[in-house]
C-alpha cells in the first residue's frame, strides 16, 4: 500500500502520482489499454526489440548502455545517503593539514637548533654599531642624491646631443635638395 511506498522510497507527493498516472495514460493511448498478460508481454517484447535495434546502431549509445548499471548505482538514493560530504571534507582537511604540520615541525626543530647561536654576548656591541651606522646612512643618502643629479645632467646632455643631430640632419637634407636642384637646372640648360 501507500505506507509501504513511503517507508521504502521516502515521501511521494501527489504531484508525482499524478505525473505517473499521466504517463500511464499516454502509454495506454499508444499501445492500447489491453491488460491481458500475454498481449502486454508481447507488446513489451516488440518494444524492447525495437529499442535494442535502435540503440545497437550507435556505438556511443552502446557504450552508455554498458554503463547503465553503474549510473543506476550512483543515482540510487541509498548510495547518495552513504556519501557524507562533511566527513569527506574533514578527511581532506586532515590530509592537507598533515603536510602543513610536518613542515611546521621541521621549522620548530630548526628554531630550536638555532636558538643557541644568538646570545647576549653577540649583541653587546649593538649600541656602538648603531652610533657608527648613523653617519654611514647619511653618506648613502648623499650619494643617492648625487647620483640623481648626475642622471639629470646626463639626460640633459643627451637631449642637447639629439637636438644637434636633428639640426645637422635637417641641414644635410636642405643642402641635398639645393644640390639636386642645381644639377636639374644644369641638365635642363644643356
Amino acid at each position: 500500500g501507500s505506507s509501504g511506498i513511503n517507508a521504502e522510497y521516502g515521501s511521494i507527493s501527489m504531484a508525482d502520482i499524478a505525473l505517473l498516472e499521466s504517463r500511464v495514460e499516454q502509454l495506454e493511448r499508444i499501445y492500447g489499454n489491453n491488460t491481458s498478460d500475454k498481449e502486454g508481454l508481447k507488446q513489451l517484447e516488440e518494444l524492447n526489440t525495437k529499442v535494442d535495434k535502435m540503440l545497437g546502431k550507435h556505438p556511443k549509445t552502446q557504450a552508455l548502455m554498458k554503463r547503465l548499471n553503474e549510473l543506476a548505482t550512483y543515482t540510487d538514493p541509498g548510495f547518495i545517503m552513504r556519501y557524507d560530504p562533511a566527513k569527506f571534507i574533514q578527511q581532506e582537511y586532515v590530509v592537507g593539514s598533515t603536510a602543513r604540520l610536518q613542515k611546521a615541525a621541521v621549522g620548530a626543530k630548526k628554531v630550536s637548533e638555532l636558538k643557541g647561536t644568538v646570545s647576549s654576548g653577540n649583541l653587546k656591541n649593538v649600541s656602538d654599531l648603531d652610533k657608527r651606522m648613523g653617519p654611514l646612512t647619511l653618506k648613502c643618502l648623499q650619494l643617492e642624491k648625487n647620483g640623481e643629479d648626475v642622471n639629470k645632467e646626463i639626460n640633459e646632455l643627451v637631449g642637447k646631443w639629439n637636438n644637434i643631430l636633428d639640426t645637422l640632419s635637417d641641414q644635410f637634407v636642405l643642402w641635398d635638395t639645393i644640390l639636386r636642384q642645381i644639377e636639374d637646372d644644369e641638365k635642363n640648360n644643356e
